[in-house]
């Protein structure tokens, strides 16, 4: 967070209303370069500049260089100036500034933003969090001072500030928020929103087992260390090279998968380390990212079923009444950009021979994996029962028995009984790979 002594020219523009300032004029500048931006630096103003149009000014603290002790002048934007706040009584000994009120910290020549933590152990020091950069600082409670805003030419405290309306948070949503090593995200970390905090921050209270004592139990952050949760949904087979998330240690790991083994195990690698370790599909998914507020799998492995002579598969149709049913399927052969089929249940028109007919490719569909429901299925549970000749969606909306249970169909408002072995976990057929609902994981 240390500016450096010879700042460069500061051309970019900072949201700053342009206001009119005479030489002389004590000012505060905004420089809006990366490092830079959340501090305020004391100068006074010398006179106009053309090249940029606004001020040269003279900085209080800032040198020409290292070894010299002549003050550094510099033209800036008129818009990366602002008058210097109003002189404000300093907390009195031991005392601090309310929890999570806005507060300038003085270090390094510089006024920087942050959010106060409360006194340190009533010695008259005050921790400030910086939610940019999270670090946290302990300093003198005379270096601490109230951040007000120039707005519209008169003084506001952040308090009589609305939160903008742009967050895209509120209290008690579900997020994730980035775990960082060399400024590098190499983790996201469950966490659920607790208070937003003026300008773009967020109080996040992690969701992860305190056993794991590995994890902060809350944290003040910008909010562009966070994200949405992902969508619900999990591979149900990975391939080697696939970027994925592993859930490991209270939160969700980046790296990739190395190798495949038996019964849905895969040897994942973290990006950060070269240890690898063997894990079950459900601790995986597969790495999306949050790109202007949409979610994006570009580095996947592009998977594209191919359907030969003899493959199984099942078809669905887009005849009435059909919608939302798979049928089992033998492909005979390709024909141009469709398959030919032998139905397993459907009979001709005369009653005695498979109904064989062309469909189109996105009517196509290898079977799902078969996945093991070791103690029955669950109330709630997405289903596909088998009735009718076809698997149709549905939800568990009863259980009778381990071997029994009613299942609730949205589509026609219906609900039927079934027995065990004529239902399976619903899955789906996205981006060329199996996709279904991800249980909840043990926190």
């Amino acid at each position: 967070m240390r500016p450096p002594r010879t700042p460069r020219r500061r051309d970019a523009a900072s949201p700053q209303t342009a206001e009119a300032f005479s030489p002389g004029d004590p000012v505060e500048v905004l420089p809006d370069e990366p490092g830079l931006r959340g501090a305020y630096f004391a100068a006074v103003v010398v006179g106009p500049s053309t090249k940029p149009r606004g001020y040269t000014v003279e900085y209080d603290a800032l040198l020409e260089s290292e070894d010299s002790d002549r003050k550094l002048r510099e033209a800036v934007p008129a818009r990366s100036l602002r008058p210097r706040p109003p002189p404000l009584r300093a907390p009195a000994s031991g005392e601090a500034p309310a929890v999570h009120a806005s507060v300038d910290a003085l270090h390094d020549d510089a006024w920087w933003l942050g959010v106060a933590l409360g006194g340190a152990d009533g010695a008259g020091k005050v921790k400030v969090c910086f939610p940019e950069t999270r670090e946290v600082m302990e300093f003198d409670a005379t270096d601490i001072r109230p951040h007000l805003e120039w707005a519209d030419g008169e003084w506001c405290s952040p308090d009589s500030m609305e939160i903008p309306k742009t967050m895209p948070y509120t209290k008690g949503m579900q997020i994730e928020v980035s775990k960082l090593e060399d400024d590098s995200v190499v983790a996201w970390l469950p966490a659920v929103v607790a208070k937003t905090i003026w300008k773009n921050n967020l109080l996040v209270e992690y969701t992860v087992s305190k056993s794991d004592g590995i994890a902060l139990s809350e944290e003040i952050v910008d909010v562009k260390h966070v994200r949405p949760c992902p969508p619900q949904a999990s591979a149900i087979h990975f391939c080697i090279n696939d970027e994925v998330e592993a859930f490991r240690g209270g939160g969700w790991w980046l790296g990739v998968i190395t190798d495949v083994h038996p019964e849905l195990k895969y040897t994942f690698k973290p990006a950060h380390l070269g240890v690898e370790v063997q894990l079950s599909q459900k601790l995986l998914r597969l790495r999306c990212d949050w790109v202007d507020g949409q979610w994006k799998q570009e580095s996947q492995n592009t998977l594209k079923a191919k359907f030969k002579q003899g493959a199984k598969v099942e078809v669905s149709s887009d005849d009435e009444g059909f919608h939302g049913a798979w049928f089992e399927a033998t492909v005979l052969k390709s024909a141009g950009s469709k398959f030919v089929v032998e139905y397993a249940t459907l009979k001709a028109d005369d009653e005695t021979k498979p109904l064989t007919e062309a469909v189109e490719s996105r009517h196509i569909r290898p079977p799902p994996p078969h996945i093991p429901v070791v103690d029955g299925f669950k109330l709630l549970d997405e289903v596909d029962a088998f009735c009718n000749d076809a698997w149709w969606v549905g939800v568990v909306s009863k259980v009778i028995s381990n071997q029994k249970y009613m299942v609730y169909f949205k589509r026609w408002r219906e609900e039927l009984e079934f027995e065990h072995g004529q239902l399976r976990l619903h899955c789906d057929w996205m981006g060329g790979r199996w996709m279904r609902a991800a249980p909840a994981l043990e926190m």
